[in-house]
């Protein structure tokens, strides 16, 4: 006879994890996205198994439990608990209500099928039959990626190499050096930021802006332009601030301004679709996730959001159907193990929504600490954002 599992989690990727893992079985899946429509749900179907998240709204774990549990018609269904609480109290309150047993997120395949096996029966033994490899499809031919571009303008020749040299391949590099001819690659182009000279010899730069801004087309916005005055031109700085721009790469610069700058922009990127996210960015249909390194001002404010936004924003994504990945990962970002830790499961987890992940190291180092994982060691690793877009686009 088939058996039946309801998922009870708000989290459509979760649900389609526990999905994935037991499809092989022939079990079948019942979904409820919070604890109200779950015992619906279980009085409807009466499944063999719940799968109960903890943290849920309208109704949490707990009170769901205790809906099940002083039910008489499903007070018998065995009940296992996905949750991040593993407080020694918590849990034992919980199997006082009747909870069967629980399972720690984030877990792997193998251990909930150890969890559900023996409430189930889905295999004999104990040892976990190994997961199908996933079927080989005839490579098609990969289309030129579209990475992003940036409209660097500035009448001396040096500056504009050393944004070339700093801005790599992340970037693609269109240069006007004087006014006229950034009005006319305003016109022209297609580009998503904008670095700007304050000192043009032959035009006011304030004119350039505001035709960027009254052009309208490139996604124009104070937000996606740098602009580089003399750090002793106050009046350039007090103005640039009063138009809303928000970053300054004040002259003369160093080459490491120049990629914390660049690092800035990659948290804002929005090319290529209407993502409305905080981190990840889009292209085609890859989403891209730049991991600052640590002296970066964002770094912070990023790793904080590793065991928690970033999850969800992914989780988004899978839930759009979108499971190309590339996580590019700068140097130093890695130098911190809470922080590895978090990007380690993280990984994981993205890992178990069937997303295809390729890493971008140009460090040798962050290239090093890859391998020491296994999380991680067998991940593709490319040496640049090109490279990895050109493999799965």
């Amino acid at each position: 006879m088939e058996k039946t599992i309801l998922t009870i989690d708000d989290s459509r990727a979760l649900r389609m994890i526990v999905a994935k893992h037991i499809a092989p079985f022939g079990v079948k899946m019942l979904e409820a996205e919070n604890g109200e429509q779950g015992v619906v749900r279980a009085r409807e179907c009466t499944p063999d198994l719940i799968l109960l998240d903890y943290n849920m709204p309208v109704m949490d774990g707990y009170h769901t439990l205790v809906e099940l549990k002083t039910d008489p018609a499903l007070k018998p269904i065995p009940v296992v608990m996905l949750t991040t609480e593993t407080v020694k109290d918590t849990v034992f309150k919980l199997l006082k209500l009747g909870l069967r047993d629980y399972i720690a997120k984030p877990f792997t395949r193998e251990v909930l099928l150890q969890k559900i096996n023996p409430i189930l029966g889905l295999f004999n033994g104990d040892e976990i039959p190994p997961e199908a490899p996933a079927p080989i499809a005839s490579p098609a031919p990969a289309p030129i990626p579209q990475i992003p571009a940036i409209l660097a303008i500035d009448d001396k020749e040096s500056i504009l190499n050393i944004l070339k040299e700093c801005i790599g391949d992340k970037f693609q590099v269109i240069t006007a050096n004087s006014g006229k001819a950034a009005l006319a690659a305003i016109a022209q182009h297609r580009f998503d930021f904008m670095f700007l000279d304050l000192s043009l010899p032959d035009m006011n730069a304030r004119d350039i802006y505001d035709a960027y801004i009254k052009n309208g087309r490139n996604g124009a916005s104070p937000k996606n332009v740098a602009v580089m005055p003399l750090r002793t031109a106050q009046e350039d700085i007090k103005w640039a601030q009063s138009q809303g721009i928000k970053l300054l790469l004040l002259k003369p610069f160093t080459r490491d301004d120049v990629t914390q700058a660049i690092n800035m922009l990659s948290f804002q990127q929005q090319y290529g679709s209407s993502n409305k996210t905080s981190f990840l960015t889009a292209s085609g249909d890859v989403r891209i996730l730049a991991c600052p390194g640590e002296k970066h001002a964002n770094f912070r404010i990023f790793t904080g959001a590793l065991a928690s936004g970033i999850i969800k924003e992914i989780d988004g994504a899978a839930e759009e159907g979108l499971v190309k990945l590339v996580i590019d990962i700068s140097e130093g970002f890695l130098s911190d193990m809470d922080v590895t830790r978090k990007f380690i499961s993280l990984v994981e987890h993205a890992g178990q929504l069937s997303m295809s992940i390729r890493f971008v190291a140009q460090s040798q180092s962050v290239q090093d600490s890859l391998k020491q994982f296994a999380e991680t060691a067998n991940i593709p690793v490319d040496i640049s954002l090109q490279c990895a877009l050109s493999t799965l686009l």
